[in-house]
């Protein structure tokens, strides 16, 4: 089971990031903001892609696009090459942005306007995301909208954009209850810790858009089976049976988890 007193390592901005990801939008919808502002909240406004730029925040960048309908963009890789190219000019052009092919930050702010997280860039809020959940830190959650009918032959019920960092086996990351998830199982390769007001326990999940060679490329399967102190809203903590520095080098990424049915 998690440890409940937060994360076993600090991690300098997450309080923002978990503010941005949950009420910020809800402020931001009255008020406008400027993209200076906003730049300095959330982490994805402080990301510039262009061609042959690489990483999760490329993945991140791709399957944003994609949920919104501009599959042009091609494979969620992390690798921007012309396809990704492609997909972000066609958003711009929609969007009566400049048309540079670059992932700038007004660019990023429309993008985030379609999941309901920031105003967009003129002020009005994009119509796409069509309902929330409120977590039991008591913030209002968007759902993404779900684009994906079937992964594994599962039906997608519900997608999220989240904060994700990692837990492994140690003691210090499982204090007092040991190295077991929220039913007292062992904890194993594949489960994750939620805001069970947010995913259901036992869930069936599936996980893409981080960047991590412990973890399977592209995304796994897994399951919600665990809880922590510190997981409220949209975070979740992704169970690594590796060691503390394997752990550590994980970070704060962000992800996009689908929730899955039978």
């Amino acid at each position: 089971m998690r440890i409940n007193w937060g994360l076993a390592v600090g991690i300098a901005g997450l309080g923002t990031l978990m503010g941005v990801y949950g009420g910020a939008a809800q402020a931001a919808s009255t008020t406008q903001v400027s993209t200076q502002a906003l730049e300095t909240l959330h982490p994805a406004m402080q990301q510039q892609l262009s061609y042959g730029s690489r990483g999760h925040w490329v993945m991140t960048l791709q399957a944003d696009l994609a949920l919104l309908g501009y599959k042009q963009v091609g494979p969620m890789d992390g690798s921007f090459g012309p396809k990704t190219e492609s997909g972000v000019k066609a958003f711009q052009t929609a969007n009566h942005l400049p048309v540079t092919g670059v992932a700038n930050p007004v660019t990023w702010q429309d993008i985030l306007s379609g999941f309901h997280l920031v105003p967009s860039y003129n002020g009005a809020t994009t119509p796409t995301v069509n309902s929330t959940v409120t977590g039991s830190n008591g913030v209002k959650l968007t759902k993404v909208p779900n684009t994906a009918k079937t992964i594994d032959g599962r039906p997608v019920l519900d997608t999220y954009h989240m904060i994700a960092t990692a837990y492994g086996p140690s003691l210090k990351d499982n204090y007092p209850y040991g190295p077991v998830d929220a039913f007292g199982q062992p904890l194993q390769a594949g489960m994750i810790a939620v805001d069970p007001s947010v995913i259901p326990l036992k869930s069936t999940v599936y996980v893409q858009g981080y960047q991590d060679a412990s973890l399977p490329s592209g995304g796994f399967l897994g399951h919600a089976m665990d809880t922590g102190g510190a997981i409220q809203g949209h975070r979740i903590d992704i169970f690594m049976n590796a060691g503390a520095q394997t752990v550590s080098n994980f970070g704060v990424q962000p992800v996009t988890v689908y929730v899955l049915g039978k």
